[in-house]
């Protein structure tokens, strides 16, 4: 019997503190540097972002996104098997944050761990969550980020040329967390996961490291910050969106037409404007969220997810794609009937 998991509910949070991008440019001493403001807006599209409160964090962030998409699904937190907390950000070394976001949503009987992967940390959970459904160990699962990516972003720049050549990406930056509850589709339903490729590059490692709180630099405070992008990574997000996402169609039994709904990680919109050529799909079928969130990290598919929901893109029976790639280098696609 083919046992396979659907996506029950999705839940998204966003902290009430807003930022708008001159104001961030202004905190990471733009005048100072003689810099004109509006640098971050025209490169990357990002008009405002979220930043958590002092008190507020990851596992705060991932446990109210979470309890909304366990509202969603119309389950109680004692239905769920497993939790998979996947974020690029985290509360401390050690235990793993899922415990902390389990025990703030009263989940007391469930398996659980934490997922590192960079931005795609969320899509590399979903895809656990099926394998978990799959396999017979769990029928509802929940997959949750919680990022606190302003804890990471540098102000304090030592000169122009630095501030130029990793801000823009850096500041661009925002917090927010995302969920998806993964259940156990009923036997003959179309809903579903339907296909997926995941694949790692590891000769790209050395590539937007945050090198700080590991054990090369255990207790460095300026090893803590968000390094910006490179070329490489942006241009192996388009490698992922050309060489990926037809295979992964092929196996759906997919065309172009037939997608109604893309999730991708944005990072800015020039590249999200890419990816639309490159499959062949309208605007509408890719909402853009970076002007209103920034890049939240692996946050960010679960949060579009919310937004394309509220909009009508996404519609219960509705084919969608969710794209990711990320430092490490780290890409993946799956498709899913919504």
């Amino acid at each position: 019997m083919d046992i396979h998991s659907k996506i029950a509910g999705i839940g998204m949070y966003l902290p009430e503190k807003v930022y708008t991008s001159e104001e961030i440019e202004e905190m990471a001493g733009y005048a100072r540097f003689g810099v004109k403001p509006g640098l971050v807006r025209m490169l990357t599209g990002c008009e405002r972002r979220h930043y958590a409160a002092e008190n507020e964090h990851c596992s705060d962030i991932a446990a109210k996104a979470g309890l909304k998409a366990l509202e969603n699904a119309g389950m109680q937190p004692s239905d769920i098997d497993a939790v998979l907390f996947c974020s690029i950000t985290q509360d401390f070394a050690e235990p793993a944050t899922v415990n902390v976001v389990m025990d703030k949503m009263d989940i007391r009987n469930a398996y659980s761990f934490d997922i590192k992967n960079a931005c795609n940390a969320f899509m590399s959970g979903v895809d656990v969550a099926d394998s978990l459904i799959a396999s017979g160990k769990a029928e509802n699962v929940l997959v949750v980020a919680g990022e606190a990516l302003s804890r990471w972003t540098k102000f304090d720049y030592d000169n122009k040329e630095e501030l130029l050549q990793r801000g823009t990406a850096a500041l661009s930056v925002g917090d927010g967390g995302g969920a998806f509850v993964l259940t156990k589709a009923e036997s003959g339903s179309t809903q579903g996961i339907v296909a997926s490729r995941f694949a790692t590059v590891p000769a790209m490692w050395n590539n937007n490291v945050i090198w700080g709180g590991g054990v090369i630099y255990p207790a460095d405070q300026s090893k803590m910050y968000i390094p910006g992008t490179t070329k490489k990574l942006i241009d192996m997000h388009q490698d992922v969106t050309r060489n990926f996402i037809p295979a992964v169609m092929e196996k759906s039994g997919w065309v172009s037409s037939d997608i109604d709904c893309v999730l991708v990680s944005q990072v800015a919109k020039w590249i999200t404007k890419n990816i639309r050529n490159i499959i062949g799909i309208s605007y509408e079928k890719l909402p853009e969220i970076v002007q209103e969130t920034g890049n939240v990290g692996s946050a960010n598919i679960p949060i579009m997810a919310c937004c394309a929901a509220e909009q009508g893109v996404l519609k219960r029976g509705g084919r969608m794609l969710m794209l990711g790639g990320a430092v490490g280098a780290n890409m993946g696609v799956v498709s899913a009937v919504f």
